[in-house]
């Protein structure tokens, strides 16, 4: 299993490993499982999709709801079929709860409707799994997410909100609520500048980043490599 904070390159590590192992890649991203959310989502190019078996991908649309029940649901299922075709998978994200839930074996509750209540973990993990962290220094982190950010909207992040709403999908579906599609969303009504979303962006990626390194600090079983160290110089 693969994670690690925004930015660090776990999509690209877990592509290599799949084509070195022969096996496929099952998305542990939130907003990954959405059609035609491809820009902002930073979601595999397609020929990357052709190089490599990926799962939880494009499978919604974008009014669906999607929550860590499901994704539990979904890739234990998967790691199972996966496993009977003697691949080991490789389970790759930034949603530090999703990956923590599987591993874990959280149970959950069908009749509580609260994500935050319905799910107790067992103490124990459920898989005899590899779980590598992706870090870097907070100045390196924070320039790649800049970097990136700024890469997104010169891709046509813009362009790719503007269809979806032309499409009908409704700035307040879930989908549309994810970091980098809210923000263009509010300069497409006029209420930011360009220069004001990306900045925007930048900044709620860098919070989601704390956030996010925050959670894997409680995940004691994962082994973290820096990314600028000598090991991932070159195509990662």
């Amino acid at each position: 299993m693969i994670l690690g904070a925004t930015a660090t390159g776990k999509s690209a590590l877990a592509l290599r490993l799949a084509e070195i192992l022969g096996t496929e890649i099952i998305s542990a991203d939130s907003m990954a499982v959405y059609k035609n959310f491809n820009i902002g989502t930073a979601k595999p190019s397609v020929q990357e999709l052709q190089r490599v078996k990926h799962h939880l991908i494009d499978i919604l649309e974008p009014d669906e709801r999607f929550s860590v029940v499901e994704f539990v649901q979904l890739a234990s299922e998967l790691i199972t079929e996966i496993n009977s075709r003697g691949k080991i998978p490789i389970v790759a994200g930034g949603t530090g709860l999703y990956i923590q839930a599987l591993l874990e074996g959280y149970n959950f509750s069908a009749t509580s409707k609260s994500q935050s209540k319905f799910f107790s973990d067992t103490g124990e993990l459920r898989y005899d799994a590899l779980v590598i962290g992706l870090t870097a220094e907070r100045a390196e982190l924070y320039r790649r997410i800049n970097e990136r950010t700024k890469k997104m909207f010169d891709a046509g992040l813009v362009s790719e909100v503007q269809k979806l709403l032309e499409s009908g999908v409704s700035p307040n579906a879930q989908a549309m609520l994810g970091i980098g599609y809210k923000e263009t969303v509010e300069y497409l009504r006029g209420d930011l500048s360009l220069d004001e979303a990306v900045s925007k962006v930048s900044q709620a990626t860098r919070n989601f980043a704390k956030r996010q390194l925050t959670w894997y600090r409680r995940m004691n079983y994962i082994r973290f490599f820096n990314v600028n160290s000598n090991f991932f110089k070159g195509d990662f």
